[in-house]
């Protein structure tokens, strides 16, 4: 009950504690823990030169200082002398430890600081790859872009400046306690004077906060628009419209630096009036000490040491907590993110999938977008295992998101889809996905090396390079291995610019021949080569038919004509099934399909 309310308490009153906390916990706690012990000894070490000075000059008992007479009790508790040398050497201790606890405090807040931004990016690269496909889809990638890497470096610097607020804080509140004991009435004056010191500067800080906050969201939506422009910059300059959209992106990057710039002006108010305020009232609190308590300028000169001390700890709080507003939208649109990306996480359970005897079944299956009319249509179908299914039809009759239910990356709005008569999200889905293969029209290359591609970063030892060899002669793919100096190791570029088309949808077949796939989904994988090209491809398709269950969804009717059935789908239904010989006789629509494509 404690607990909670404890807890309740901190994220109402400490966000930005619950929020850094929450991603560095116990290393959080430590970085304060060493900025206390940093200040308390730079208070001690500070405090050690009025008592020197007096005991130096032999000044008398009525004229030492509060501190002066705490050091000599403190002495005289350990039957030591009060002396010069005593003095000298307490000094000096103080000094060395404040330096041991300085080098472990910037050490540390380094490290906090690598191991924050680590594993910020970490947690959102585990929160993307969880979520489900239906959820992502919706998603906006300059958002993801924007998050992953503008927003958390801004985050990391809104941890740091917070930190820093933390522990100057730390050092105000050590020097004012030291003031405190050195002269209550003066600490007390200035404590009055810097509470309406904060308010004056809360409403400045509001709308800092604000303006920060809407920067964050207008930044996240320029990277957006980036990635849409140089995605469409073919079409945008074939049609001569990237003039507009130039227009619209300008306009957007000067949004930003408007709000900046209002940002900004704000930062140089709190600067240019922060030092006179401050100054003023401690010109204030000295003038009441003399004139109206009847005290001594040397009564306060242990305090306003302390206070100098603050003040420029005060200053630090001041541009820290300026720097941290710049980013605190970062921190908001974060955390928003996040909390949107967990409700989105796709949730895998169940028992381990290790492959399939007999068929993969869809018994009356639909399935609709959220508020949508069905893609799929008490779909029934029993793909047998290693049998060769093609899917055929127009645009929008429902081929693709059959495949991707298949994949388990849609669930049935109505129906089961079930594995040797279990449902597949009985299993964990992971395991289920890992003995799939998919080959789109737009194929999967990343910029790493052939081997890398093929394998998946599979660790480089004899028996996974005599695997790649073979796979590798098996779609062809041993000429362009030959050709390179660096063999395995020809890096390939973005989108495996250094291969040509065909050669890329070869090493989609080889990655899923490597990866020893159970289901391979063909999705318009050879709509976009040559005649000549897919030919090759196909040839490769059938060598490895019979050894896997085959889906291949296709617009070209001549890479299907070897399957062992073919769906034509209408409206998400299935219009007529059979081979392709059954079809050209019992279907109008497949054999008019045929004569367009003069097959």
């Amino acid at each position: 009950m404690i607990k909670s309310k404890l807890k309740e308490f901190v994220k109402t009153y400490f966000k930005q504690v619950a929020f850094f906390y929450s991603y560095l916990r116990a290393r959080f706690l430590y970085v304060i823990l060493i900025s206390f012990f940093v200040s308390l000894f730079d208070a001690l070490s500070l405090s050690v030169f009025i008592p020197l000075f007096e005991i130096a000059t032999d000044a008398s008992s009525s004229k030492k200082s509060s501190l002066t007479n705490y050091l000599q009790d403190a002495l005289n508790y350990v039957n030591l002398p009060i002396s010069v040398n005593s003095v000298l050497v307490i000094m000096l201790v103080f000094f060395f430890t404040k330096a041991v606890f300085r080098y472990a405090d910037v050490y540390y807040r380094a490290y906090a600081n690598a191991y924050f931004i680590k594993k910020l990016r970490i947690k959102f690269v585990n929160l993307i790859s969880s979520l489900e496909y239906n959820e992502f889809i919706k998603i906006d990638l300059g958002k993801i872009q924007n998050s992953i890497t503008t927003e958390v470096v801004n985050i990391n610097s809104a941890y740091t400046h917070y930190i820093s607020v933390v522990q100057n804080s730390i050092f105000i509140i050590v020097y004012i306690v030291m003031s405190f004991l050195s002269n209550t009435k003066f600490t007390l004056i200035v404590i009055v004077g810097a509470v309406v010191s904060k308010v004056f500067f809360g409403k400045i800080y509001s709308n800092s906060k604000i303006l920060s906050f809407t920067i964050a969201q207008k930044n996240s939506n320029l990277s957006s628009l980036l990635m849409q422009f140089t995605n469409n910059f073919k079409y945008l300059k074939s049609t001569a419209t990237v003039g507009n959209y130039s227009l619209k992106l300008k306009d957007t990057v000067s949004d930003i630096e408007n709000q900046q710039l209002k940002l900004n002006k704000i930062a140089a108010r709190v600067l240019s009036t922060r030092e006179p305020i401050v100054i003023s009232f401690l010109a204030i609190a000295i003038y009441i000490q003399v004139n109206v308590f009847n005290g001594t300028l040397s009564a306060v000169l242990p305090s306003l040491m302390f206070f100098y001390r603050a003040f420029n700890s005060f200053m630090n709080v001041q541009l820290s907590w300026t720097a941290y507003l710049k980013y605190a939208g970062s921190v908001k649109l974060v955390e928003d993110f996040e909390t949107d990306l967990r409700t989105c996480v796709e949730k895998i359970s169940g028992k381990q999938y290790t492959g399939f005897n007999d068929s993969l079944e869809f018994k009356e299956v639909s399935f609709h977008y959220k508020n949508g009319v069905n893609v799929v249509e008490d779909f029934s179908f029993k793909f047998k295992k290693n049998s060769t299914i093609a899917i055929v039809g127009k645009s929008g009759s429902g081929k693709t998101t059959i495949s991707n239910l298949v994949t388990g990356l849609l669930k049935p709005s109505k129906g089961v889809i079930t594995i040797d008569g279990k449902n597949i999200f009985d299993y964990n889905l992971n395991s289920y996905r890992e003995k799939i293969g998919l080959i789109s029209q737009e194929t999967v290359v990343f910029n790493d090396t052939l081997y890398n591609n093929i394998t998946f970063w599979t660790e480089k030892n004899a028996e996974n390079l005599k695997r790649f060899n073979l796979v590798l002669a098996k779609v062809g793919l041993n000429d362009f291995l030959d050709k390179s100096s660096d063999q395995e190791d020809i890096m390939l570029g973005d989108h495996g610019v250094v291969m040509s088309g065909g050669q890329r949808q070869r090493l989609s077949i080889a990655r899923e021949l490597f990866k020893q796939t159970e289901i391979l989904i063909l999705d318009e994988a050879t709509s976009a080569l040559d005649s000549h090209t897919e030919r090759l491809i196909q040839e490769n398709i059938d060598s490895i038919k019979g050894s896997m269950t085959i889906i291949i969804i296709a617009h070209r009717l001549s890479t299907i004509k070897k399957a062992d059935s073919i769906l034509l789908l209408k409206d998400g239904k299935i219009e007529a099934s059979g081979t392709f010989d059954e079809l050209c006789v019992k279907s109008e629509m497949f054999a008019s399909m045929v004569a367009l494509q003069e097959i």
